[in-house]
């Protein structure tokens, strides 16, 4: 017979989204126990209860702007997907996109906070994200290094929404030189940002900051400047408030 607080964190896990057979391993019981008190906390809910992805183009690029910058994912033995939105615990921007995604998502996040790292995590058990993001963007053994558009042939909307997600979160924006840049050590998502924003007929610049130091890799910058980046931040508005400077033109 299982324990009354085993019985609560089986209802705890089953609305947060995880499974049956997630649920069984990580608590150490029988599948039957696990099931019987599964069924009466959420019943055949479950199936429904995942995120809904929003038909919205700018919605969808801020999506995957986000977990190109931020983000990493799981694939388990048994089938599952977990996908990890990992932010700095100190800046309100976690609280903000924690209620983007409950909005947008039409689900809320599982919130880890992780106070030993000065971090939160914002975490989804979910297939359908998983499957959204691989539709979409491109990667390989290193997420974070090979990560890129799967295609270029996006809208303009979802374009502005995948430069706002890249921004907030690896991006950074100069208050006292008018200046945004967006970074990272993918090479080919450099490449997509330029080609967005040639697009976009905002002029910018590209720089590699090599690194010599041992299994350190380097960091591929774009950015603009002045009023270039008054146009940026007009246009795709940024969420994060430390991103989202105002600035005047010249």
């Amino acid at each position: 017979m299982p324990t009354k607080q085993e019985i609560e964190q089986i209802k705890k896990l089953a609305k947060q989204g995880k499974s049956i057979n997630q649920i069984t391993k990580q608590l150490q019981l029988p599948k039957s126990t696990t099931y019987y008190h599964f069924k009466k906390a959420v019943g055949q809910k479950q199936k429904n209860n995942q995120p809904k992805i929003p038909n919205k183009p700018k919605t969808q690029g801020e999506l995957c702007g986000i977990f190109a910058g931020d983000g990493f994912f799981h694939k388990y033995s048994d089938g599952h997907y977990t996908t990890v939105i990992t932010l700095n615990r100190n800046e309100e921007y976690w609280k903000i996109l924690e209620q983007f995604y409950e909005s947008e998502l039409e689900k809320a996040p599982h919130t880890l906070h992780e106070e030993k790292y000065n971090r939160v995590r914002l975490k989804y058990d979910s297939k359908i994200l998983y499957n959204f993001y691989k539709k979409h963007l491109s990667w390989g053994e290193d997420k974070t290094e090979s990560i890129c558009l799967k295609s270029r042939s996006k809208s303009k909307q979802f374009k502005i929404g995948l430069l706002r997600g890249l921004l907030d979160t690896d991006g950074h924006t100069s208050r006292t030189s008018r200046r945004s840049v967006f970074n990272g050590i993918s090479i080919n998502m450099a490449d997509d940002v330029a080609s967005i924003l040639r697009e976009l007929e905002i002029e910018y610049y590209r720089r590699t900051d090599k690194d010599k130091r041992e299994n350190c890799r380097d960091m591929y910058r774009v950015g603009v400047s002045g009023n270039e980046a008054v146009e940026l931040t007009e246009l795709i508005e940024p969420r994060n408030p430390i991103k989202r400077c105002k600035f005047s033109r010249l």
